[in-house]
């Protein structure tokens, strides 16, 4: 090779290197640029993010507070059924001990309508004296019966 090539060769090469050195320095600068924005970003969203912490502590409190209201509300819901439970008892034994109580003015009312037609039985008078008779019922002054399907007077 002559020396022209080489000198043209030698000139090339250090042109392409010219022009690499250039695209990696402007390579290098856009890279740092880009690290830059994209710190410039991340310092935004840190203050975004900084700036909205107290409304995001006051969401959380808000929730911790309804969070607690509803944990209230089903324990008095609770308490309220378990009134309700008790009132219900309550008057099923009421319901239960008036039935009892009935049943046995029943039997005692007509325990006592059978001594009275046994002491009708045993008075000789007890027929002259009768409504027929124009005499005066010996019954008459008992009252009303005990039992609920007669008809009110």
């Amino acid at each position: 090779m002559n020396a022209t090539a080489i000198i043209w060769t030698a000139v090339v090469i250090v042109a392409v290197l010219i022009v690499i050195g250039i695209i990696v320095a402007v390579s290098r600068k856009a890279a740092a640029k880009k690290r830059e924005h994209q710190r410039e970003e991340a310092a935004r969203i840190r203050q975004e993010t900084a700036e909205s912490e107290h409304q995001l502590h006051a969401r959380e409190a808000e929730a911790q507070r309804r969070r607690a209201e509803a944990k209230q509300a089903d324990a008095d819901a609770e308490v309220q059924a378990a009134e309700a439970k008790r009132r219900q008892a309550e008057a099923e034994r009421l319901d239960a001990d008036a039935a009892e109580r009935d049943r046995v003015a029943r039997a005692e009312r007509d325990e006592h309508e059978r001594r009275l037609r046994h002491a009708d039985d045993l008075d000789p008078d007890a027929e002259e004296n009768g409504p027929e008779g124009g005499g005066i019922d010996p019954r008459a002054d008992r009252g009303p019966t005990a039992d609920p399907d007669s008809p009110k007077h």
